[in-house]
């Protein structure tokens, strides 16, 4: 009877779980989503842009290919699929929440004058300008856990940004 009872809460704990990350689409929490929600739109509201949404279609996209990431030794390389915008982030040492996440790509802005996303700037500035990119209307980020402990984040954004020649708003 002990057994069964402990095993009744090992499973009600597991849906809980499952549950809280199951409604973003990804290992993203409920929590960590709202928060880098809340940080995209304070961004974007700095330049006068919309707010987005959070997609649980595009976080379901983003949590496929951070697992693809975080099993292929973490690799850190965009995953070329044009029909959304991608930021990506790694970090290691610790957990590394959605917010830190967003934050790297924040901290870009201090490089940023505003300017069309060029062949010259994109590398430095590119995460930023997809944040704030005026017709992007949601976003969707999952998390993957490396071998060595490390986390990569993967956020896709619909419709994407930063083209060659543009202004983000």
């Amino acid at each position: 009877m002990k057994n069964y009872l402990i095993l009744l809460l090992f499973l009600c704990v597991n849906i809980s779980f499952s549950q809280e990350y199951s409604s973003t689409g990804s290992r993203v929490s409920a929590k960590e989503a709202r928060e880098l929600i809340d940080q995209h739109n304070s961004a974007r509201s700095e330049v006068g842009v919309s707010n987005i949404e959070w997609s649980s279609k595009l976080a379901s996209v983003a949590q496929k290919y951070a697992d693809y990431l975080a099993s292929n030794s973490c690799s850190f390389r965009h995953s070329g699929n044009s029909q959304y915008g991608e930021n990506l982030f790694w970090g290691s040492g610790r957990y590394y929440s959605a917010l830190e996440a967003s934050n790297s790509w924040y901290e870009e802005k201090e490089l940023y004058s505003y300017t069309r996303v060029s062949n010259s700037n994109y590398h430095a500035v590119g995460h930023y300008t997809q944040m704030i990119w005026k017709n992007t209307t949601s976003v969707g980020v999952g998390v993957g856990k490396c071998s060595d402990g490390s986390y990569i984040y993967v956020a896709n954004y619909y419709p994407p940004g930063n083209y060659i020649g543009q202004y983000p708003y």
